[in-house]
């Protein structure tokens, strides 16, 4: 069998970092290296107007990576949407902050309270020694010199603090994504998308068999929403009907797959049946070439607080079912598409979910919401401990919210300087252990396949897709990211 040619896009979420710097690490994570060592080479990226960038090349595995860098497009402010973000998160009560989050919470809560409680003792005191007769300057003095030494401690401690990677490279940038209120943050987001779906649909008119979709940090929902986005201007595209007279014959099997998630049924046979019907929608003649989604350390987990919206102290009431609510409803609306996807005969205004359907009327064509019906999702994150400071604080698990066909691996670091507070989330990709089975390359390579990837016949030939088999013209915007 012919060597499959794999394109791997990976999409990044450290905004502040210059083009590459990131993609050499993740290159070196998802490459084999020592005695099966594969020699990669810089080339040209003619397909994006980056004159930074470059992607690599392994020309005896046919693996080519890129890199898809969104910096230069995000021009809001850099502390756009910030506050009202992080009163989301820490005007809550501690049974409803993620468990994530809960350690930098308590940390964050304990550092603000604590002093103000030293400030009301030492006015008390002081109080008192007045009342007992003490000089009044006395008191006055050394209670200035303490809050004024509690003071310059603060002021020294922010920009060290505004400066570490949780709120340069995590918090800051997931509030600039989602700030739905300032119009330069919506401008700079349709743009960031819309360079990526413009990248992924000229990777799909080339010469690739397979593309795999790795986003890390925020880089995982820019991937998500891109690839959501080309699904709906591809999905209807297959070859005339007489070029495929048995439609997609394995989509009854995903859709039985998909209903078995939530009995006795299980993952591996859901993702065996997701690649089945990946081939089938190939040979219809549908140009999908994205088998795998993979997301790290993604900030996905608080998708119900970035994307829903609650009200800023919805999380100070007693219940906090309200971001869930507001979660689901987007997903009624396919705002948010879910895998296995939500069943396409459901109207918007059903809550409860019905058994799986993913075509669209014509048993022949999947639905707009159903790019996960043929995509698997893997996603790894670094797990921490309800209480703890040490781990991943944006990354976790994200079944509760997409869905229970993804695939979840909690990574565990191999060395300590991985789980640092509060820089966990630089370090997917930094100093990879290859040989160590728990570790994130090991996971990544065993999900990509690169070195060994059975699963496509290079030799299966599908149809050219006619546009003119559907109901509708797709006009795509090449400006999309300027």
């Amino acid at each position: 069998m012919d060597t499959v040619r794999t394109a791997v896009v990976f999409v990044h979420g450290l905004l502040e970092r210059r083009p590459m710097d990131n993609f050499d690490d993740f290159a070196r994570t998802v490459l084999p290296s020592d005695e099966d060592h594969w020699a990669y080479y810089p080339q040209p990226v003619e397909i994006t107007d980056s004159y930074e960038a470059r992607r690599y090349v392994v020309p005896t595995a046919g693996v080519e990576l890129y890199e898809y860098d969104s910096s230069f497009l995000m021009t809001s402010s850099r502390y756009a949407g910030f506050m009202a973000a992080l009163a989301r998160v820490f005007l809550r009560r501690p049974r409803h902050v993620p468990d994530q989050l809960f350690g930098i919470w308590r940390a964050a809560w304990l550092a603000v309270l604590v002093p103000l409680a030293v400030l009301v003792v030492l006015f008390v005191v002081g109080g008192y020694f007045l009342h007992t007769g003490v000089a009044g300057w006395i008191v006055g003095l050394a209670t200035s010199v303490v809050v004024l030494t509690i003071g310059l401690a603060v002021l020294r401690a922010a920009p060290r603090a505004l400066t570490r990677s949780f709120l340069t490279t995590g918090f800051v940038n997931v509030a600039r994504y989602f700030d739905l209120m300032a119009p330069e943050s919506h401008a700079a987001r349709r743009a960031i998308r819309g360079g990526l779906v413009d990248l992924l649909h000229t990777l799909h008119q080339g010469r690739y068999a397979r593309i795999v979709l790795v986003g890390h940090g925020i880089g995982g929902y820019i991937a998500y929403d891109a690839l959501t986005t080309l699904w709906e201007e591809t999905h209807e595209l297959r070859a005339a009907p007489a070029e495929s007279p048995d439609g997609l014959g394995s989509l009854a099997s995903l859709e039985s797959a998909a209903d078995g998630l939530a009995g006795e049924g299980t993952l591996d046979d859901f993702q065996a049946a997701q690649f089945a019907l990946w081939q089938d929608l190939r040979m219809q003649g549908n140009p999908w070439r994205i088998t795998d989604f993979v997301t790290v350390g993604t900030t996905m987990a608080l998708a119900d607080l970035f994307i829903g919206r609650p009200g800023i102290f919805s999380g100070l009431s007693r219940s906090d079912n309200r971001r869930r609510e507001l979660f689901d409803r987007l997903t009624r609306r396919g705002v948010v598409v879910r895998c296995p996807p939500r069943s396409e005969a459901l109207p918007v205004n059903a809550v409860e979910p019905g058994p799986a359907s993913f075509s669209s009327g014509d048993s022949a064509v999947l639905g707009a919401q159903s790019p996960f019906a043929v995509t698997r999702w893997t996603n790894l994150w670094f797990p921490v401990h309800r209480g703890s400071i040490r781990g991943d604080w944006f990354g976790g698990v994200l079944r509760p919210l997409f869905g229970p066909g993804i695939r979840e691996i909690a990574v565990t670091g191999n060395l300590p300087e991985r789980l640092r507070p509060g820089a966990a989330q630089n370090q997917y990709f930094k100093r990879p252990d290859r040989d160590a089975e728990g570790d994130v390359a090991f996971h990544l390579r065993e999900v990509l396949a690169l070195d060994n990837y059975s699963g496509i016949d290079t030799s299966m030939t599908a149809p050219e897709p006619d546009p003119a088999t559907v109901g509708r013209v797709v006009y795509r915007s090449w400006q999309r990211s300027m």
